[in-house]
């Protein structure tokens, strides 16, 4: 993501040495020589000019800019800069306030702000009521507390504190469920806890990167297998995708439910032929002389099943994606329509606002940050007469995504577009590898249709997820 700093000075260079690797970030001064005396320890784009020019700050990468700081001694500098950023809808607007008579002008605009001197006045207060203040820094500045929300996907989920225990930190309390809890080496620490945590200040990146990053588990929450359906010797050319997917998953093992009589010529064995196809890649195999619904229900029954592979061609019927969907649904498993488009370089999400731990969401960016691709979330607004989601409540979804794509450290790209969500989508499909709807969207039957639709007209491979 991309984010614009106004202003080459101190507080910059310490913003940039601190924020995840997932942002790409833009300086910008009108002063050349501090512009060029500017370093930082990650790489940069420096631009010298007017922050309160739009041609500047389009320059500084706008259009593509997902939050603007301003860091000017000047109040109606920063509110130019700011005014220009949110008539081109950039949702993530902050700056430092010089004189707090400016207050109300920067909250008119939604600006989260800064203020210098009550950051001083905490430091200085902590010098002189050490035992009264509850302050972020300490010690000199040379320990800081802080608080962090376990997510679904944190590497320490379903840890013990005797597991992660360090010396350069400790975990001082957790609140969970609205009740504070004093861990102890036992403790397991838990998704949704807050966690509070003193840390020598250098340790600032490792400790946000060990409680707060991202760890890579799907499949397995829905079982350790990928499960592929092979009806016919067209879909022999799919079976390598699925020996990616694996490879790039967290999935335990390949189990092939196949034909006995799967190609025409018997030069080969089936088994010699899927053993070449495969390569090193192990694999169990099922054969049936016809593969019935009957023979699927029973093998997702008999196994734990965490991905159904199932291969698409142009004459898969409606009747079999329904059946298909229906049972991803009934077993609660994730069903990959495969059409061979990988590597997944780039992976698009139908967005929505369900933000579980198996949701859509949280699945796209476990398998983008696994398999370095590019996320891109795809909203469709419905004609203005249909709407019922406020602007609000998409802004809020929006940032949601943000904060994930930067926990993930992944490239994530939004578009939005109007009309018919299954259409468009649809469409959108040929610039993807691989395309994620989920049930979300499927407790209405126009929903399901959505999904169904999709499944069928996507120009790549679908992974869609239950709820």
């Amino acid at each position: 993501m991309k984010v614009i700093i106004v202003g080459a000075h101190g507080e910059a260079k310490e913003l940039i040495n601190r924020i995840s690797s997932g942002w790409s970030i833009s300086v910008v001064d009108i002063d050349q020589d501090k512009l060029r005396n500017f370093t930082t320890n990650r790489q940069i784009e420096k631009i010298q000019g007017d922050g309160t020019s739009a041609l500047v700050l389009r320059k500084a990468g706008l259009d593509q800019a997902t939050a603007v700081v301003t860091l000017t001694v000047d109040d109606e500098v920063n509110l130019e800069i700011l005014k220009i950023a949110k008539q081109s809808n950039i949702l993530r607007l902050s700056s430092v306030i010089n004189q707090s008579v400016n207050l109300n002008k920067y909250k008119e605009m939604d600006v989260e702000v800064v203020e210098p001197n009550i950051l001083l006045a905490r430091r200085f207060e902590h010098i002189l009521e050490p035992r009264r203040v509850v302050s972020q820094a300490f010690a000199g500045g040379r320990a800081e507390a802080i608080e962090i929300e376990i997510s679904s996907d944190s590497p320490v989920r379903g840890k013990t504190l005797r597991e992660i225990g360090s010396d350069y930190y400790i975990v001082g309390a957790l609140l969970r469920k609205g009740k504070v809890i004093i861990p102890h080496g036992d403790t397991e620490i838990e998704t949704g806890d807050l966690v509070t945590i003193v840390l020598q200040s250098g340790a600032f990146s490792n400790v946000i990167n060990l409680f707060s990053g991202s760890e890579s588990r799907f499949p397995l929450e829905f079982g350790k297998d990928v499960f592929v359906i092979l009806e016919n010797e067209n879909n022999l050319k799919n079976l390598s995708e699925s020996e990616f997917y694996i490879r790039n998953t967290k999935a335990a093992s390949l189990q092939l439910l196949t034909k006995e009589d799967l190609f025409e010529n018997n030069l080969e064995t089936t088994q010699e032929t899927l053993k070449a196809v495969l390569k090193d890649q192990e694999f169990n195999t099922t054969y049936k002389s016809k593969i019935s619904n009957k023979d699927i229900d029973k093998f997702m029954n008999d196994n734990s099943v965490g991905t159904i592979f199932y291969p698409i061609e142009e004459t898969t019927s409606r009747a079999k994606i329904r059946y298909m969907l229906n049972i991803a649904s009934k077993t609660n498993t994730p069903i990959l329509f495969s059409r061979s488009t990988y590597p997944y370089k780039t992976i698009g999400l139908l967005l929505n606002n369900n933000f579980d731990e198996n949701s859509s969401n949280s699945i796209a960016f476990d398998l983008a940050s696994a398999m370095s691709s590019n996320l891109v979330a795809i909203n469709i607004n419905q004609p203005k007469f249909l709407q019922q989601d406020s602007e609000k409540q998409l802004a809020g979804t929006i940032e949601k995504l943000q904060d994930l794509a930067l926990s993930h450290e992944v490239q994530l790209d939004i578009e939005t577009h109007e009309g018919n969500e299954a259409k468009i989508f649809s469409e959108q499909t040929s610039k993807f590898d691989l395309s994620i709807v989920s049930s979300s969207a499927t407790q209405t039957w126009q929903g399901r249709k959505i999904v169904e639709f999709v499944s069928k007209n996507s120009k790549c491979s679908v992974l869609y997820i239950p709820g």
